[in-house]
């Protein structure tokens, strides 16, 4: 079994109640956010005898689920999925490797297990350890009735079928209006690149004075 140090904050020291509160407040969040492992099947069992015993072997996943052993109130660590690659019968111990870091990790069924950690077997469908909500997310997530546009009527009140694309008239412009803008673009253009050639050739004058 793996000990660790729960640190309450950056120094791990409280220094007031204000503190203190901002942990506990900071440890209901982690605890909201802690997977959900009850229907896995059990990885530890007892044998005839009272023995604890591993029911997976080398090359297999486990979930194990952690808790602070230092603290009186216990509070939850992590929850992680490994694959063992070693397995002492005799003493608990387990060599495991953490897939997602890269990473070796060590841990014991038994003395874990007494302390009260758990292990579990991954379910058929793979790593997931946790039920995880599918499909996109409610519109109306608070279930209020949602406001709706009032529906236009006709004089017979009847509603009114809405027309698509754009509304009449929108495109149809006088052809002298076009003419002009058109023209007034083309010698705004025109303007522009005369500008443009009057700036090159002063800069070029400028240089051969120099």
């Amino acid at each position: 079994m793996v000990r660790l140090i729960y640190m309450v904050n950056d120094n791990d020291v409280i220094e007031s109640i204000d503190d203190l509160s901002a942990v506990e407040a900071k440890e209901k969040a982690r605890s909201a956010a802690k997977p959900l492992i009850d229907h896995l099947e059990d990885a530890v069992d007892k044998d005839q005898f009272g023995n604890l015993v591993l029911n997976a072997k080398v090359g297999d996943k486990i979930v194990i689920e952690r808790f602070a052993t230092v603290l009186s109130h216990r509070p939850w660590l992590d929850t992680k999925t490994y694959v063992i690659t070693n397995v002492d019968g005799v003493t608990g111990d387990l060599c495991l490797m953490d897939t997602d870091l890269g990473q070796s990790a060590m841990s014991n069924y038994i003395t874990g297990t007494k302390a009260g950690y758990r292990f579990k077997l991954p379910n058929a469908k793979g790593m997931s350890i946790g039920k995880r909500k599918r499909g996109r997310p409610r519109k109306n997530p608070t279930g209020a009735p949602e406001l709706t546009k009032p529906v236009e009527l006709d004089s017979n009140g009847q509603p009114v079928k809405k027309k698509r694309g754009r509304p009449a008239g929108t495109k149809n412009r006088p052809k002298d209006v076009i003419r002009a803008e058109k023209k007034a673009k083309l010698e705004l253009k025109k303007a522009k690149a005369t500008k443009r050639k009057s700036t090159t050739k002063s800069k070029a004058k400028k240089r051969k004075a120099k």
